[in-house]
């Protein structure tokens, strides 16, 4: 029997919402939790497609309002509908401990994800995000409103955007 040694992805959805929020701070926009999901999505999008690699190890669920990372919704769930504050971010080391463990091909990534989907509201992107086929795929035989912890598989993710991306 050999060993395998199984690597841990370091950087979770949280980190990449706070990342996504670090740029919105500084370009004076705000970001509900809805948007931040649909953004996170996109960057793991982005990421699997253009560096074929996970950017984090937690699947994303089909859920009704779109792809949903379940970590991130119990992290912002106390913003409800309103945007998310700068504390969110804690204290300027950690965000400097989250800068540097983001390895610099990733950022680039994420940074044309913010400039492709920063400037849409958080309705186009549940709009967008329910015209795509992962996410339909995913929920198939589930009303608008069913509640499922259905993970968008990356073989789906791939298909539709692979292409585009």
């Amino acid at each position: 029997m050999e060993n395998k040694i199984i690597i841990k992805n370091e950087i979770t959805p949280l980190d990449i919402a706070k990342y996504f929020l670090l740029k919105a701070i500084g370009d004076g926009e705000l970001i509900s939790p809805l948007k931040m999901q649909k953004l996170v999505y996109y960057a793991y999008v982005w990421v699997l497609v253009l560096k074929n690699k996970k950017l984090f190890d937690e699947g994303i669920e089909a859920w009704p309002s779109g792809p949903v990372a379940p970590s991130l919704y119990k992290s912002l769930k106390i913003y409800g509908a309103a945007p998310i504050s700068e504390d969110c971010l804690g204290s300027e080391k950690e965000v400097e401990k989250l800068l540097s463990k983001l390895p610099k091909e990733i950022v680039v990534v994420l940074d044309k994800v913010y400039e492709k989907y920063m400037t849409k509201t958080a309705f186009e992107l549940v709009t967008l995000t329910h015209s795509e086929n992962p996410w339909i795929q995913t929920r198939k035989g589930l009303t608008a409103t069913d509640h499922t912890n259905k993970v968008i598989s990356d073989e789906l993710i791939i298909t539709q955007y692979g292409k585009r991306v």
